[in-house]
């Protein structure tokens, strides 16, 4: 399960990643209007969250404000998570589009729970697929496979062959791969390093075809050839 936290307060932001993460929720981080934004423009896979936690009153503007400009993209359940506690504020939250309102302070196992309640009230989306050589991506069931074989990938390693689907067969550069694994976090180039090589070797065992290649100067792409 893949969710966008977007949190001002970096210390209660740290504590739930931490918190989700064990309970099998991987979570992306923005702590401010723009930079939701920013994460929409650079990689354009909001439609791949399972869910949004928003907070009502951020730094630069309300949360209010990334549904009504439908920033956050038509069918992503939203849970409002906030301090705010007026009537008038739940009900302009759900007038918006929001599924669920939680006010702080809370317990994180009811977060938990509300969350993975919200993802399966998620919608039914048309199906996106893709296909490059004999490597098939289902996005909508969230299963990729080699012919026959199913491949098995930890969620950074699908959001990694998710990011570099979605804008194949151009590359990727490193820098935004690193935005979009790895939010507004210090990375070291061998966690970075490590990932790749990691999708590599489950995406192309034995004697199939390498699809991912690194080119210098340009980043990371999916194609048949590297040419």
């Amino acid at each position: 399960m893949l969710v966008l936290l977007v949190e001002d307060d970096t210390s209660l932001a740290a504590q739930l990643i931490d918190f989700l993460q064990c309970e099998g929720i991987e979570v992306d981080y923005a702590m401010s209007v723009a930079s939701a934004k920013e994460i929409a423009v650079q990689t354009n896979l909001y439609s791949q969250y399972d869910a949004v936690i928003l907070d009502m009153d951020l730094p630069d503007g309300s949360g209010l404000n990334l549904l009504s400009e439908d920033i956050l993209g038509q069918g992503v359940p939203v849970l409002f998570c906030t301090a705010a506690t007026s009537l008038e504020d739940k009900l302009a939250a759900f007038s918006a589009g929001a599924l669920d309102y939680i006010t702080k302070p809370f317990a994180l196992p009811e977060l938990a729970v509300r969350l993975k309640i919200l993802a399966q009230k998620q919608p039914t989306q048309t199906e996106a697929m893709f296909d490059i050589d004999d490597l098939h991506i289902d996005f909508s069931m969230k299963i990729a496979k080699r012919g026959e074989r199913v491949l098995v990938l930890s969620p950074q390693q699908w959001q990694l062959l998710s990011l570099l689907a979605e804008h194949s067969p151009k590359p990727v550069k490193k820098d935004q791969i690193l935005i979009h694994i790895w939010p507004d976090q210090d990375v070291n180039n061998n966690m970075y390093k490590s990932l790749l090589t990691r999708l590599r070797r489950n995406v192309s065992k034995h004697d199939e075809p390498e699809l991912i290649h690194t080119i210098k100067s340009q980043g990371v792409v999916l194609r048949c050839t590297d040419g």
